[in-house]
């Protein structure tokens, strides 16, 4: 009797042994992608002007004012200052670096390139830019499942190239591996807008 089961188990195991013993090729097919500008971000500071007198630093040019001279220029450039929001972060994580200056903290999300341009162009007493952002636009399904159809033809294509130098076909795909996501990201300053989109496909090799 235990013969018989011991039979019956590798009967029903012997497919999935002969399965996990075939040759496979393994590839990564790749395509590429523009990567575009979806939004920019600009983290302004307001900061009282101090002069220094002796010993003592001496209040040059209040906040206020400092804020109101901000403001004339944003106008000038067509812009009104009621679309910064305040940033509390940024004061809260600049606390300790501000030494005895009275600061704000500002920022503003416009999706026009232009804009963004004269902002960081923007000169004002008491103004600094803290930060700049630039955010990418995110993919949707369909272009994500285009471009994975795209890599996923290319790999085919060098499977096929690959198991020809060794005299051998490839048949079904047998794993897909594709992490990429709707998420993009901007890789610094001065590179191509153009990127990889690649997918890991395994092909049983015949």
């Amino acid at each position: 009797m235990k013969k018989i089961v011991c039979l019956i188990a590798l009967l029903v195991a012997l497919p999935s042994i002969a399965q996990e013993n075939k040759s496979t090729i393994e590839v990564v097919g790749e395509t590429e992608k523009v990567v575009g500008d979806d939004s920019y971000t600009l983290v302004i500071a307001l900061q009282q002007i101090l002069a220094y007198e002796g010993q003592l630093d001496v209040e040059a040019t209040s906040l206020d004012v400092v804020k109101k001279n901000f403001i004339k220029e944003l106008e000038k450039i067509g812009i009104d200052f009621s679309r910064f929001k305040r940033n509390s972060y940024y004061e809260f994580a600049m606390v300790y670096s501000q030494n005895k200056e009275l600061s704000e903290y500002y920022f503003l999300r416009t999706s026009d390139k232009d804009e963004f341009r004269k902002l960081t162009q923007l000169k004002s007493p008491g103004m600094s830019i803290s930060n700049t952002e630039i955010e990418a636009a995110k993919l949707t399904d369909k272009q994500l499942i285009e471009l994975s159809t795209k890599a996923i033809a290319n790999a085919k294509e060098k499977a096929e190239t690959i198991a020809k130098k060794l005299n051998k076909n490839i048949g079904e795909i047998v794993k897909i591996s594709d992490l990429n996501t709707n998420a993009q990201f901007i890789h610094g300053y001065g590179t191509t807008a153009k990127q990889a989109h690649t997918v890991t496909v395994a092909y049983e090799l015949k």
